[in-house]
């Protein structure tokens, strides 16, 4: 494939890997509240676990990155990725509990 038809790919495959990302996100929130786990519980461990998948799509997917600099890379993403729970928790809690 050539570099200039790559580089038009990526935006479709890093939609794809979102897409991908949000169903199991929340396929795995639905199927924890379902099993009686308190959705609070259930949204951290259903976004967690879509932003390792997320992670992994992007970064041999979407950009090929390779294993060079993995666990640093993620190290910085799932950090920004426990700021944004924690956000989507504080609005979940004040819709449930709110609203």
């Amino acid at each position: 494939m050539s570099v200039a038809l790559e580089k038009a790919a990526q935006p479709a495959r890093f939609l794809a890997v979102g897409a991908a990302g949000y169903v199991v996100n929340v396929a795995t929130f639905a199927a924890l509240v379902a099993a009686g786990v308190k959705y609070v519980f259930a949204s951290v461990v259903s976004y967690v676990v879509s932003n390792v998948l997320m992670y992994l799509g992007n970064r041999y997917f979407t950009f090929r990155l390779g294993h060079e600099g993995f666990w640093s890379a993620y190290a910085r993403y799932l950090l920004v990725g426990l700021v944004v729970v924690a956000m989507n928790v504080g609005v979940l809690t004040v819709l449930v509990e709110g609203l």
